[in-house]
């Protein structure tokens, strides 16, 4: 029984090295047959390693269509990984983190502009998205549906004052308007969020 364990060990490890070399012929000579390969030997395992990165199926799964975004425009360097298995792993270890840094950002600025509306608020308090009644992932997605129904113009300037940190002479440089035009623009917008958020807020 050890001896036939062994060999079926031997024989597993011999296919995978076939499997490896099979899919870099592949990479190499272009041939799209590679990621296919790939995604049938792969994915499952690749798929179950970004589950516990993310702690999120959806998120994971996003994170595996990057990766072989990421095969598909660099394939002739992954050709030639060394350990292709153990690339494919990092690759996705790296893909996962960047996914979530990239989140952690965005988040972050979205906070910061609806704080920035908080303190911008009158004695009315015509923003009320309190973390209190809402916690902040709400307010965040809140403030990024309403984002997204401002008029362009608009949008655009609240986009570059509080997601690109410019300032408004950086923007009105930037869109070939004047500084004045810039702040017009950013107060219609912040007025236009305070509608929206009062409409969309419980």
């Amino acid at each position: 029984m050890v001896v036939l364990s062994m060999d079926t060990a031997v024989l597993t490890m011999l296919e995978s090295e076939n499997t490896e070399k099979e899919i870099k012929a592949l990479l190499a000579a272009d041939d799209p047959a590679a990621l296919d390969l790939i995604w049938r030997v792969y994915a499952s395992d690749l798929l179950g390693y970004l589950v516990t990165i993310h702690r999120s199926r959806h998120e994971a799964e996003d994170s595996l269509q990057e990766v072989f975004v990421v095969i598909a425009t660099k394939r002739a360097y992954v050709a030639v990984a060394r350990n292709f298995k153990a690339y494919l792993f990092r690759l996705a270890r790296n893909v996962a983190l960047n996914r979530i840094k990239r989140e952690g950002r965005q988040r972050e600025k979205l906070h910061r502009a609806a704080d920035w509306l908080e303190v911008e608020a009158s004695a009315s308090d015509w923003l009320e998205v309190e973390a209190s009644e809402s916690g902040g992932e709400d307010r965040s997605g809140l403030l990024a549906a309403a984002l997204a129904r401002l008029p362009e113009k608009q949008r655009t300037v609240v986009v570059l004052k509080f997601f690109r940190d410019k300032t408004l002479s950086e923007i009105g440089d930037m869109l070939r308007i004047s500084g004045n035009t810039a702040a017009s623009r950013l107060r219609y917008g912040m007025d236009k969020l305070k509608n929206l958020l009062q409409e969309d807020s419980p």
